[in-house]
C-alpha cells in the first residue's frame, strides 16, 4: 500500500467505457491501463460498466485487460470477466416486449429491439423517421440485423431492451417516455456514433447501471463509501449517485459536471487522475 495509507477500505472501482476509460481513438491509454493494475495489486476489484453489448465490447476489449467483472447491456447484463461467466442477466418478457412496442408505436420515431442476453448484438429494427444515426448503427450491424415485422412481434418471448433515437431537439420524447413506460427502465444516453442524438433505452424495471452495481456491492458487502464511481454520461447517473467518490471526464455534459468531480477527458487519462485522487483520500 501506499505510504498515505487511507483510513477506510477500499474495494471497488467501476469505470464506464467510451468517452471514460476508452479513448476517443478506440484504445485504452497506456496511463490507464497502468491504473487498471495498479487497482488489482492492491486487492481492489476492477468493475467495466458500459452500455454495449458483450459482443460489441469484445471487439474493442481484449480478453487480457485486467477487468475483475464486467456490467454490460447498460446493467441487463454480469460478467465475471476473468471466467467469462454470466452471472446475472435480466430481460424483458414477451408482454413487456408487447406493452413497449405499442407505446413506441404511437411516436414516430426509430427504435430496434434487442435480443435476449448474452445476444444482445442481435436486433429488430424499425425505421420510420430515418434519422442518420439509426441507420448507420443498422449498417454496422448488417450482418446481425432484419426488420421488425409487428405482424410476428408474438413469438419474441424475449429480449434485452428497445433501443429509440431522437434528434437532439427533441429530449421531450424522452421525457415522456420516461413517464408513459413506468416501470420499465427509461434511460437516456448520448450517441457514441455522432455524439448528438439521444439514445434511449428500454430495459426491464430496476435494469441500469446503478441497479448492477448494486448486485456487486451485495457480492462483496462493499459500501458506497468503499467504492470509486467514474463515468462520462447520463446513463452512467444511476451508479454515479451510490458513491460520495464519484467523478465525470471533461467531456461530460456540463449538468454532470456541475454535480460530480471533473477530472481530465477520456483523451487525456482522466480516468487514470481520478484513481489516483481516490486511492490518495
Amino acid at each position: 500500500m501506499p505510504a498515505n495509507q487511507p483510513l477506510s477500505p477500499k474495494k471497488l472501482c467501476i469505470t464506464d467505457l467510451d468517452g471514460t476509460l476508452l479513448h476517443s481513438a478506440g484504445i485504452i491509454s497506456d496511463a490507464n491501463k497502468q491504473a487498471l493494475i495498479d487497482l488489482g495489486e492492491l486487492g481492489i476489484l476492477r468493475v467495466l460498466a458500459t452500455g454495449r453489448s458483450l459482443y460489441s465490447l469484445k471487439n474493442v476489449i481484449p480478453h487480457d485487460v485486467p477487468f475483475d467483472y464486467v456490467i454490460f447491456a447498460t446493467g441487463a447484463g454480469i460478467l465475471n470477466w476473468q471466467t467469462q461467466e454470466l452471472i446475472f442477466s435480466h430481460d424483458l418478457d414477451a408482454e413487456a416486449v408487447k406493452e413497449v412496442c405499442d407505446t413506441l408505436e404511437e411516436f414516430e420515431i426509430d427504435y430496434m429491439l434487442q435480443h435476449k442476453i448474452p445476444d444482445t448484438h442481435l436486433i429488430h429494427y424499425r425505421i420510420k423517421s430515418g434519422i442518420p444515426d439509426f441507420k448507420e448503427r443498422i449498417k454496422r450491424y448488417e450482418d446481425f440485423a432484419e426488420e421488425l415485422d409487428l405482424n410476428h412481434l408474438d413469438e419474441i418471448m424475449e429480449a434485452t431492451e428497445f433501443l429509440a433515437m431522437v434528434a437532439q431537439d427533441q429530449e421531450e420524447i424522452y421525457h415522456e417516455l420516461h413517464r408513459r413506460l413506468h416501470p420499465y427502465s427509461a434511460v437516456r444516453t448520448t450517441s457514441p456514433v455522432d455524439l448528438c442524438t439521444i439514445w434511449i433505452e428500454i430495459f426491464a424495471p430496476g435494469i441500469n447501471k446503478g441497479g448492477a452495481l448494486h448486485y456487486i456491492m451485495r457480492k462483496f458487502q462493499a459500501r458506497p463509501q468503499e467504492i470509486m464511481v467514474i463515468g462520462n454520461d447520463y446513463n452512467d447517473l444511476e451508479m454515479l449517485k451510490i458513491s460520495p467518490h464519484a467523478f465525470v471526464t471533461a467531456n461530460a455534459p456540463q449538468e454532470l459536471k456541475d454535480k460530480y468531480h471533473t477530472v481530465a477527458s477520456c483523451d487525456t487519462n482522466g480516468f487514470a487522475e481520478a484513481v489516483r485522487i481516490w486511492l490518495s483520500s
